[in-house]
């Protein structure tokens, strides 16, 4: 019997495999999808669940006490210079022609050394020619001293007058007169030759050398530059009501660079420089000094004073800026949990290096956190490391001006 023409035909075998395998195909893919993301899901929810376990850890952190001082040493640098106690231009007092420098710059030199000559040429001259003036005059004094006797005689005989015998005798007195002039001027010329030889008038060092041989020198006219190097002083300009505090022989510690050595105050002058609006005050170095001390090099006084400030040091890096004015720092406090971070507030007194003075919330002896306390948050747990301290007695404070008014 014949089938019906509408009835479709079987599909091929072949096709129906392709389509079968096709199947599988996609749904192994679909289970490895569902698969990957059920692994990952977990993953995540594990990382989620290490992060909460690492920020429920203690944060490690280090922490310093906090040391209350009743009073502390405060110290105030200020400006000075290093000059010599005695400094001079020397220079001939008559003027001349340089006949001889003995000295260069940086020699040292001890008192009544020769230190430059003039030409004294024109003095020997001079002298010569008072010396024959002097020899005329003594002539001319004989021949009076005859002159006058001879008149006494004849006087007494009565064959002179008074007249002639007061004469004979008043020329006698001129020409000692000049005589005596004539010397006078040697010692001048003596004086002149003895100023034309210059001199060290104390111990010291040359520190220039201004002229030359052949030069002409007028009056005055420096030649030398001599420094005493055997007293060095300090000359440093205080605050006035500072400067009227010190007294004759107080001994300061002076500071060039990394030397220190010791001065004392030898005066105190009396007026204010209107330029700086200090007072000047000068100290003696206390020799000897093992540092090299060049003149004109810039040093620092110190000036330290006992001052009663009720406080607690802590370092400066806790500090953080809080409102009004103050200021706020974390610490260690003790909890359930065990050791927290807590804020306290302060006032900052005054600042010394990497330390502050403050007063406030903060208990003696609390633990500071130092570092990365502005990561913390109140109330985190921390696990503090206690840093290095300072000594209790260390309470000497370096201040670059005048301390905070009392």
């Amino acid at each position: 019997m014949t089938e019906p023409s509408h009835v479709p035909a079987a599909p091929p075998r072949r096709s129906l495999l392709r389509r079968a395998a096709g199947l599988s195909l996609s749904l192994l893919l679909i289970a490895g999808a569902v698969g990957a993301g059920v692994v990952t899901v977990g993953a995540l929810h594990s990382r989620a669940s290490v992060d909460r376990t690492q920020t429920a850890s203690p944060i490690p952190v280090e922490t310093r006490a906090a040391q209350r001082v009743e009073r502390i040493r405060v110290e105030t640098r200020h400006l000075g210079v290093i000059e010599p106690a005695r400094r001079t231009d020397m220079a001939f007092e008559n003027g001349g022609l340089v006949a001889e420098v003995r000295v260069e710059e940086g020699d040292r030199v001890e008192q009544g050394d020769v230190l430059a000559v003039l030409d004294l040429s024109r003095l020997d001259a001079r002298v010569a020619e008072l010396d024959a003036q002097k020899a005329s005059l003594a002539a001319e004094a004989e021949l009076a001293r005859v002159t006058l006797r001879r008149q006494a005689e004849l006087r007494d005989r009565g064959h002179a007058t008074d007249q002639r015998y007061d004469e004979a005798r008043l020329t006698l007195d001129r020409i000692a007169a000049s005589y005596q002039q004539v010397e006078a001027s040697i010692a001048t010329v003596d004086v002149d030759r003895r100023k034309a030889v210059l001199r060290a008038p104390f111990r010291g060092e040359i520190a220039a050398r201004r002229a030359d041989e052949g030069a002409v020198v007028a009056p005055g006219a420096p030649v030398l530059e001599l420094i005493e190097t055997d007293r060095p002083q300090v000359r440093a300009g205080l605050p006035e009501a500072l400067a009227a505090a010190q007294t004759v022989g107080r001994v300061l510690e002076v500071v060039s660079g990394e030397d220190r050595f010791a001065a004392a105050v030898s005066a105190v002058r009396p007026d204010v420089d209107p330029a700086t609006r200090t007072r000047a005050v000068l100290l003696d170095v206390l020799m000897p000094v093992d540092a090299e001390i060049a003149f004109g090099a810039t040093v620092e006084v110190i000036l330290a004073d006992q001052r009663r400030e009720s406080g607690l040091w802590t370092p400066v890096a806790a500090l953080r800026e809080g409102e009004r004015g103050l200021w706020t720092l974390m610490v260690v406090a003790e909890s359930e949990d065990g050791p927290v971070a807590r804020p306290e507030a302060v006032e900052v007194l005054l600042i010394s290096g990497d330390r502050a003075l403050v007063r406030g919330t903060l208990e003696d002896g609390a633990q500071v956190i130092v570092s990365g306390a502005h990561k913390l948050a109140p109330g985190v747990r921390v696990s503090p490391s206690p840093g290095e301290a300072r000594a209790p007695s260390d309470d000497r404070v370096a201040l670059a001006d005048r301390p905070r008014a009392d």
